[in-house]
């Protein structure tokens, strides 16, 4: 990821859907863990606004489209104007049927190796949300016992400890139109969320059926017993 300015982005349409916000930091969770988890909208519009200002200069996320951006709690017309807000490669404006917009930059300019596709980092990971957090959070300056190779950065939480991207997030990179303080670790928290739901959109509606599914089955299993001591009373 690479700190950019966001193009005019309207910041006012992002959070018209009215969504609340919520303290994810204190402790730190998302709504989106567990059984029955769904995911909190203020977090991933929020996130969504720091993965557009700050990661997609570098990172793309293929598997997305700008109409997918209506699940989040978007409008059609704030939407279409997320989209129109987004110069593709030949200068047109994006629609609503267009991928997110990649990059376009060589591998050369990343010391050979281009940066990871997004859209489903989360799951690809170990702890996928976990992961992504701490290491947005783990960057810091390389103990005396460290000897970093050249163009690496110490992070905490990267496996062998040095990684090729800078430190992406410092906070204050975008200003939320909900209120909430973009703080470091809130940057890192919702744009975690954000990936979550970007490799798994459908979380919300697969558990909604699943806690149908055993709702009904909870019924069907109250009926059956009610059924059997029937029986068993009638025959005795």
């Amino acid at each position: 990821m690479r700190r950019i300015f966001a193009p005019i982005l309207a910041v006012g349409l992002l959070f018209g859907a009215a969504a609340q916000a919520e303290d994810t930091l204190s402790p730190l969770h998302w709504q989106s863990q567990g059984s029955f988890g769904s995911y909190d909208k203020a977090a991933v519009q929020r996130g969504f606004l720091v993965y557009q200002t700050v990661c997609a200069s570098c990172h793309s996320a293929n598997a997305l489209h700008y109409r997918d951006l209506e699940a989040l709690g978007f409008t059609p017309d704030q939407v279409a104007g997320i989209a129109s807000s987004v110069k593709l490669a030949d200068g047109s404006p994006a629609t609503l049927n267009d991928v997110f917009k990649a990059p376009g930059v060589g591998a050369a300019a990343f010391g050979g190796a281009l940066p990871p596709d997004l859209s489903n980092i989360e799951t690809s990971r170990p702890h996928g949300l976990h992961y992504i957090y701490g290491l947005l959070t783990g960057y810091a300056a390389a103990p005396a016992s460290v000897t970093l190779l050249p163009g690496r950065f110490y992070n905490t939480a990267y496996p062998g400890n040095q990684i090729a991207m800078p430190q992406p997030l410092k906070g204050n990179e975008v200003t939320y139109a909900d209120g909430t303080a973009a703080t470091l670790p809130q940057e890192a928290a919702d744009v975690s969320e954000f990936l979550a739901w970007s490799a798994d959109p459908n979380l919300n509606a697969r558990h909604e059926v699943g806690l149908r599914a055993v709702l009904f089955l909870l019924f069907l299993s109250i009926i059956a017993i009610a059924t059997k001591r029937k029986i068993w009373r009638e025959t005795v």
